[in-house]
């Protein structure tokens, strides 16, 4: 298990897709102090581009940008995040319902990441990992057969919104050394 940091932040993106938000809407690109338990938390964030202005949700997750993620988790229910973790696939010990988890403070193994980001790809289906897919004897006789457990995670509509955003992540944001 590794600290997931900026890779959880698609995971709450699409929690808000799926909550009526759109790529479109705008954000307060600001550092902003919340409440939090009656104690004060302030993220940071590694840059300054835009400061002050209001930015689109798909520029704030091209950028990682701390402040939007933190925005979006205010507006949304950190309970409702984990349990949507949850849903990916990502059960975690270190995954505790807090403004905090937007930033990705929790440890996931690979093995969990990669099963999780395929609800993108798959139209909002996650495929459970599955290592064995038939038991046969010495003579070919098929012993057992096991399907992989599917369930939806996100609506076919937000996988899509997400795949848009995602996108641009790598065509012009924090992924764009991938092209």
């Amino acid at each position: 298990r590794r600290q997931v940091g900026s890779t959880i932040k698609p995971f709450l993106y699409s929690l808000a897709m799926d909550n009526g938000f759109t790529p479109c809407d705008m954000a307060p690109n600001v550092q902003q102090t919340y409440i939090v338990a009656g104690q004060a938390w302030t993220p940071r964030n590694a840059s300054k581009s835009r400061y002050g202005e209001n930015v689109t949700l798909r520029w704030g997750l091209q950028q990682s940008n701390n402040w939007i993620s933190a925005y979006l988790i205010s507006k949304l229910n950190p309970q409702q995040f984990v349990q949507l973790l949850q849903k990916y696939g990502i059960d975690s010990p270190t995954i505790h319902a807090s403004m905090a988890l937007c930033l990705g403070p929790c440890d996931v193994s690979v093995g969990e990441m990669v099963s999780a980001y395929t609800v993108f790809a798959n139209n909002g289906i996650r495929c459970a990992p599955l290592f064995v897919t038939r038991i046969e004897d010495n003579s070919g006789n098929v012993l057992a057969d096991f399907q992989p457990r599917m369930n939806e995670v996100i609506s076919q509509e937000g996988a899509y919104k997400m795949l848009d955003m995602m996108r641009a992540v790598a065509d012009g944001g924090t992924a764009s050394r991938l092209r």
